[in-house]
């Protein structure tokens, strides 16, 4: 009998006590908790990593053609650029305070190309010539937290057709509307708050970066190929002309390389986005919002309220530091609720043809 109590005291003494079993279950959630934590994460990670991806793709799709149309401009007696700053009111109040590009020019054509444009013709053309392109980005419309995007246009048809008004004709956009007429031009993409245009001119120097000014090292933010005044300086700033232009005799003065820098923001996107929480003065350089870990940082990071541009200059608790009217925009007041819009960047830059000899600007 004496054997039997020892062991069943032994067996009793084997299990589980309260307070081990309570251990246990910590760290087994504890445990738990790291594992879904660190899963979370990685999922996260690639969430964005996926989004960035496609906003790329979606965004380079977009470069690549405007590329492609500036990549081969006419450099002969027909050929034509056209590069002007026009502002809209996309809001309604009576003050126009969103600028977009428009962009129009001459270039060379595969026959391939033409043939295409010519397929519906009594007798298609199966011989390269010349295009004229035409881009506009018009202001998206609808919903106050879309008015700070923009659709892409373009249209494109063969140059010298008098069967059809030109691209180039000073009535081709409505003066009030800015707008053409139906059908001219189709829809390529939108979700854009940026288009930039920049120009070198035949003095520019670029390796070193881009920048817009009045010297003569600086690029140009709109382009006449022809010299004759046709954008329009008192609408928009960036209009007016590059500094140091050469006079121009038989042929259209050409820039030597363009870039296209384009910044997009998708409709998912503003569901992410952050918005003030107060008053913005025109002359207020800080704000607040009510989650500043969706505010973008870096050496580059700008952001759009109601279609004016800030560069973020820092970032404190709630409170960012910005530098107002940047982009060719104008500071002015923003009311509490007001989306705080950015979007993802993509940069290029396009050798002209003709200036090929000359890629170490």
């Amino acid at each position: 009998m004496k054997p039997l109590r020892a062991s069943s005291a032994r067996a009793q003494g084997a299990g589980l006590t309260l307070v081990e079993l309570v251990l246990a279950t910590g760290l087994l959630t504890v445990l738990m908790i790291a594992v879904f934590s660190l899963l979370d994460g990685s999922l996260d990670l690639w969430r964005r990593a996926e989004t960035r991806r496609n906003l790329s793709e979606h965004a380079g799709g977009l470069v690549e053609l405007l590329a492609t149309d500036l990549r081969s401009l006419e450099p002969g007696e027909q050929g034509d650029v056209l590069a002007e700053w026009v502002r809209f009111d996309a809001d309604g109040d009576g003050l126009a305070e969103t600028g977009w590009p428009r962009l129009r020019l001459v270039r060379q054509a595969a026959a391939a190309e033409v043939a295409r444009l010519t397929a519906a013709e009594e007798e298609p053309s199966t011989l390269p010539g010349s295009l004229e392109v035409c881009w506009a980005f018009l202001p998206a419309g609808g919903s106050a937290d879309a008015r700070a995007e923009a659709i892409a246009w373009r249209g494109a048809r063969l140059a010298l057709d008098d069967t059809r008004r030109t691209f180039f004709d000073p009535g081709f956009f409505d003066a009030a509307s800015g707008e053409p007429d139906a059908g001219e031009l189709e829809d390529v993409t939108g979700g854009l708050l940026w288009v930039g245009l920049s120009f070198a001119t035949q003095t520019s120097i670029v390796h070193d970066g881009w920048e817009l000014g009045d010297r003569l090292e600086h690029a140009a933010s709109s382009w006449d190929a022809w010299n004759r005044g046709r954008p329009d300086t008192s609408v928009h700033p960036y209009n007016e002309p590059g500094t140091g232009m050469p006079e121009v005799r038989e042929r259209p003065l050409l820039p030597r390389r363009v870039r296209i820098e384009i910044e997009l923001e998708r409709e998912t996107d503003r569901k992410a986005r952050t918005r003030l929480t107060e008053h913005l003065a025109a002359s207020d350089s800080t704000f607040s919002v009510d989650d500043p870990t969706r505010v973008p940082r870096g050496e580059d990071a700008f952001v759009n309220l109601d279609g004016e541009w800030m560069r973020v200059t820092g970032v404190s608790g709630s409170r960012v530091s910005v530098r107002r009217g940047q982009r060719g925009s104008e500071p002015v007041p923003h009311e509490p609720g007001s989306m705080v819009h950015w979007g993802a960047r993509v940069v290029r830059e396009v050798p002209i043809t003709l200036y090929r000899e000359d890629w170490n600007l």
